[in-house]
């Protein structure tokens, strides 16, 4: 994983990051019950929108694989150019893929409250 995106949380990165687990779990015990929600929060969120993204990349996997087989036996029993068949596939993926980024955004996406400022004592 590169460095985290402009509006992922660094602590929320760190989560998936496996030499980080101990820090993470320092940090989080610090933390005030208000703010332990808001990083559960974010923390689901962040799963959610990993999920959408791998099923989405599935999904298109298999969508290019049915529609390539689908080319092969098209381009097989048809005469004349109809090369522009393989393209179809491709052009699928590509939809597939845009769908499920903005759904996973758009799920990735919690309040942009800040976290509950800190009780004076």
């Amino acid at each position: 994983m590169g460095k985290p995106a402009d509006d992922e949380d660094p602590m929320v990165a760190k989560a998936f990051k496996a030499d980080s687990h101990d820090e993470l779990a320092r940090a989080v015990e610090n933390l005030t019950s208000e703010e332990a929600q808001f990083f559960l929060t974010k923390l689901e969120a962040a799963i959610r929108k990993r999920k959408i993204q791998l099923t989405g990349y599935l999904v298109a996997m298999l969508v290019w694989i049915a529609g390539m087989m689908g080319a092969l036996a098209y381009y097989g029993t048809h005469r004349g150019f109809v090369g522009w068949v393989f393209l179809v596939p491709f052009g699928l993926v590509g939809v597939i893929l845009f769908a499920f980024g903005k759904w996973a955004e758009r799920a990735g996406r919690v309040a942009k409250a800040s976290p509950p400022a800190p009780a004076a004592k």
